[in-house]
């Protein structure tokens, strides 16, 4: 019998090939294009996915280890996946040199007016002269980086070669940049860049209060998750012309609605959750994916490893490796 992976995330066929090419002999790669989920969980023995329930835990009886496509687990229960003595690890590479890139083509995007002078020229309309007043240029304005993880390092670090001046917020201090109050922050900066986690202390952590402090006409970049931001009051703030303008690579509601007014403002640049999707990175978290399956089992630990309290699990993996036997508390 063949060792089952499943990748339940909605892919095309090319993201499936690329992965299935890292599969080592014996295993067998089971995707969505394969069967409805609640046939495919009782077969997996791991599992890539970003959404993970309770209930599927317990459809999935074979399933040994979750490993989350990305940095983020917020869409995984891991108290349950706790309960069911199945461990969970999330993936760094691939990521932070890519989502970095992303925002500063939303930044670039958003200050130079350039999806909507795109659209017009291709209308025949020539802005030559029209959009040169609303342009803001980078060089010597304040970027706020709001969580100075991975991500939010590397685009801290790239805003110097725009000759931007860059201060941070975050809990955990900071060397290389100046740290503030995320109120002050706020305040002070023109380009505010969200990269912080989706946990209960960031949900609607820019809230309609905090956005009323953020300096006139600053921009607003989310590429961390929709649930960070208050997305109404956004849109309230840009309508009435507080915010000169946002970057959104993350909804509240994915993808978003088509009433939603964000569609239909010259000032917002979008793009579908895209931050880490290039062929260089799918590549590189594929490879990462295999290697931590390997890991698992050879008894060593994976990368990335979510430290939960092992909560009296429901059932004990059989042969399970060394380091989920000593256990995987704090």
């Amino acid at each position: 019998m063949s060792t089952k992976v499943g990748f339940l995330m909605k892919a095309n066929q090319e993201i499936y090939d690329v992965l299935g090419k890292q599969m080592p002999d014996g295993f067998e790669l089971l995707t969505l294009s394969d069967g409805p989920v609640n046939d495919l969980l009782p077969q997996f023995d791991f599992l890539i996915a970003g959404k993970v329930t309770e209930d599927m835990l317990r459809q999935a009886k074979r399933l040994r280890f979750i490993q989350a496509p990305g940095a983020g687990s917020d869409g995984i229960d891991l108290e349950a996946a706790a309960r069911f003595g199945i461990p969970v690890a999330t993936t760094a590479c691939g990521i932070a040199d890519e989502v970095a890139e992303l925002t500063f083509a939303l930044i670039l995007g958003v200050a130079r007016r350039v999806a909507e002078l795109d659209r017009e020229l291709r209308k025949g309309n020539w802005l030559m002269w029209d959009r040169r007043m609303v342009s803001r240029t980078l060089a010597g304005r304040t970027l706020g980086v709001v969580g100075m993880g991975r991500i939010g390092r590397e685009v801290a670090s790239r805003a110097a070669a725009f000759k931007m001046h860059v201060c941070c917020a975050d809990p955990l201090e900071s060397a290389e940049f100046p740290q503030l109050p995320l109120e002050e922050l706020l305040e002070v900066s023109d380009i505010v860049s969200l990269h912080v986690p989706l946990d209960d202390s960031t949900r609607r952590l820019i809230s309609r209060e905090r956005i009323a402090r953020m300096k006139r006409g600053a921009i607003l970049v989310n590429v961390s998750r929709g649930e960070v931001l208050d997305e109404e009051a956004l849109i309230v703030a840009l309508h009435e012309g507080r915010l000169a303008g946002a970057g959104l690579d993350v909804f509240d509601h994915e993808p978003p609605l088509r009433s939603n007014p964000l569609l239909g403002m010259d000032n917002v640049v979008l793009t579908p959750h895209v931050g880490a999707g290039t062929l260089d990175s799918a590549e590189i978290r594929a490879r990462a994916y295999v290697a931590n399956i390997r890991k698992f089992l050879t008894g060593e630990e994976p990368d990335g490893l979510i430290r939960m309290p092992r909560q009296q699990p429901l059932s004990e993996p059989t042969h399970a490796p060394a380091f989920l036997t000593t256990g995987v508390s704090p």
